[in-house]
């Protein structure tokens, strides 16, 4: 009893005072960095901000650009507005290219090359940074924190995770809780591309880094069809098992 008195009454103390400077401070970086990015004037001109293209705390505006011009979804030129939604909690490297690891460094390059602004100091960068991997991920009910759907998953969330996570070969790529992996892929969409994360992906489309596909069905079947020919898979995936997997995406 007395050991539980003690435990007790340890975990009722305050924290340190370094602790709560610390986490004092992370927040006002966060606060600097949401304010940053919601600010026009970090682009030549004063047109536009971060959040022209990423509204709604970090989302996507859904739309395909080349630079800053709105192009019809496909465009082999285009590249579709990713969601900021989860950022820190991701795998992949920033950028569709793949090949960029520090988000400070993706931060900059769209700030100088696409927005054509001056060149940010390194305090405005570490503090969107600080502000954009803050950013959640949206709802997800029937989703556990490993990824994986919880017992009260509908029976298609559940059967669509089973065929996700099984033949139809999806987490070669899209690695729970994330849903994303490292390194860019070529999946015969024009080139080799970062792998997005699939969390919050029903809200997100259009698919793929050119947004080629307005729906879910249509990436999935593009998916199964270059994963069984990649694999020589001999096993088949009807129409109802594409639609399960399609639950279990809604479901992330």
């Amino acid at each position: 009893m007395k050991r539980f008195l003690v435990i007790a009454a340890l975990v009722a103390l305050p924290l340190p005072a370094f602790a709560q400077g610390g986490a004092q401070a992370n927040a006002q970086m966060i606060d600097k960095g949401r304010a940053l990015f919601n600010d026009k004037s970090l682009s030549g001109g004063a047109q536009v901000s971060c959040a022209t293209c990423h509204p709604m705390n970090g989302h996507t505006d859904n739309k395909t650009y080349v630079g800053l011009d709105v192009v019809p979804d496909g465009d082999p030129r285009g590249r579709s507005t990713p969601t900021l939604w989860g950022a820190g909690t991701r795998q992949a490297e920033w950028s569709w290219a793949g090949n960029i690891p520090s988000i400070e460094t993706n931060i900059r390059g769209i700030i100088v090359n696409r927005m054509k602004g001056v060149e940010p100091a390194k305090e405005a960068l570490e503090a969107l940074a600080a502000y954009v991997k803050s950013l959640p991920n949206g709802p997800a009910p029937f989703l556990s924190p490993d990824g994986m759907p919880r017992d009260n998953a509908p029976a298609d969330v559940k059967r669509g995770y089973d065929l996700f996570a099984g033949k139809a070969g999806c987490m070669t790529c899209h690695v729970p809780a994330s849903y994303d992996k490292k390194g860019p892929e070529d999946v015969g969409s024009g080139g080799a591309f970062k792998v997005p994360s699939l969390r919050n992906v029903s809200k997100t489309g259009p698919y793929f880094h050119d947004g080629r596909f307005k729906s879910l069905d249509e990436a999935v079947t593009f998916m199964w069809d270059f994963y069984k020919k990649k694999s020589d898979s001999k096993d088949t995936l009807g129409d109802a098992d594409k639609r399960d997997i399609v639950a279990f995406l809604r479901a992330l």
